[in-house]
């Protein structure tokens, strides 16, 4: 004997599986994209700031805010459309030497350094060609993380 309403069930576990799927992986993405801005190095604060979140394509837009916080990126994150299944979401980074930081060449041996304006000072903020705080990239780590935890 059939079950009555099968059809009904089936159609409302489909629809909450995706509903269940969307928000899992967007807190993938919101978790990981965290994890990128904070493990942004930071000097004066102008990289950890200049992450910009879009949807469909890469944003032009640039920013020159230097909060060490990050906020001005966080607050990009925040505009993370709720329906991310089947959106190309971008998280791009203008900033001069993101590139550096990432993958490294930065000069080796440093000779005199970075100019610190409150010690009047050289401070050597990489070694070995790499950023002292990011030694070995931090971007393509955070998206193996991200691919492996959505691939459960």
């Amino acid at each position: 004997m059939p079950l009555i309403g099968l059809g009904k069930i089936k159609a409302e576990l489909n629809t909450n599986i995706e509903s269940r799927l969307n928000k899992k992986v967007r807190a993938v993405y919101f978790s990981g994209l965290t994890a990128i801005i904070k493990g942004t190095p930071v000097g004066e604060g102008y990289h950890r700031n200049a992450w910009l979140l879009s949807v469909g394509r890469p944003s032009s837009k640039k920013t020159t805010s230097k909060s060490k916080s990050g906020s001005n990126s966080f607050s990009e994150l925040a505009s993370m459309p709720s329906t991310v299944l089947g959106s190309a979401i971008y998280f791009t980074n203008y900033a001069p030497a993101i590139h550096t930081l990432e993958y490294g060449g930065f000069p080796k041996p440093v000779k005199k350094g970075t100019y610190d304006k409150k010690s009047k000072t050289y401070k050597k903020l990489s070694a070995g060609g790499f950023s002292k705080q990011a030694p070995k990239g931090w971007v393509r780590a955070a998206m193996i993380l991200m691919k492996n935890k959505v691939n459960k």
